[in-house]
């Protein structure tokens, strides 16, 4: 018998008993912006409660328990994974939720996924987790930016994915860190759909590739 959301979402909460406190108010902070963007863009509050409790289910996790993970989970590890493990646990989270959780729910899966480095073609679900995971209190009271990044959330959530990708890759240029492949092919195509739908807006032709 498959178990509810609801069921699903307590069993994942025991399990945060076995992590960190510190992890665990990241994730009910993440929770509250999560809820609040579910109510603005009228998605279902259980489904974005299950993906925000199992987004970092493994982030506390050491890179060696990480990589053995998601070898274990039979996923494909890149150079910048291995350069970085915690990039791994949103995918192990995912897998963990599906296999051990009985977790079925695509879309909720994909924002455990992809709350780290984002995709380049995301539900709404998981827009809403990977930004919540950005601009959660604290860590917005950390970067600024971020407040700002917030708003935009309120009015257009491909616009403020867009403009923490921008705020990414400046921080990633600045410190000398390479983009992970998966990240900048989601950034590309963000940008070429940015500038489509401006393109239609203005009623002129988009921009092609030379």
């Amino acid at each position: 018998m498959v178990a509810s959301v609801r069921e699903q979402i307590a069993a994942i909460q025991a399990e945060f008993e076995s992590r960190p406190e510190g992890l665990v108010r990241h994730v009910q902070r993440v929770l509250v912006e999560a809820l609040d963007l579910a109510d603005r863009y009228d998605l279902d509050c259980d489904r974005v409660t299950l993906a925000a409790w199992g987004h970092d289910l493994f982030r506390s996790f050491a890179p060696d328990q990480q990589i053995r993970l998601a070898t274990e989970a039979g996923l494909s590890i890149e150079a910048a994974d291995r350069a970085d493990p915690v990039l791994l646990h949103g995918p192990i989270a995912a897998v963990t939720l599906r296999q051990r959780f009985g977790v079925i729910d695509d879309e909720a899966l994909s924002a455990v996924r992809d709350h780290t480095l984002g995709a380049a073609h995301m539900p709404m679900i998981a827009k809403v987790i990977l930004l919540a995971d950005k601009f959660e209190k604290r860590k917005r009271d950390r970067t600024p930016v971020m407040k700002e990044i917030r708003r935009l959330a309120w009015r257009d959530l491909d616009m403020a994915l867009l403009c923490w990708a921008d705020w990414k890759w400046i921080e990633e240029r600045e410190h000398g860190w390479q983009s992970h492949p998966a990240h900048w092919q989601a950034r590309t195509t963000w940008v070429a759909e940015h500038h489509a739908e401006l393109a239609m807006q203005l009623g002129v032709d988009p921009p092609t590739g030379s």
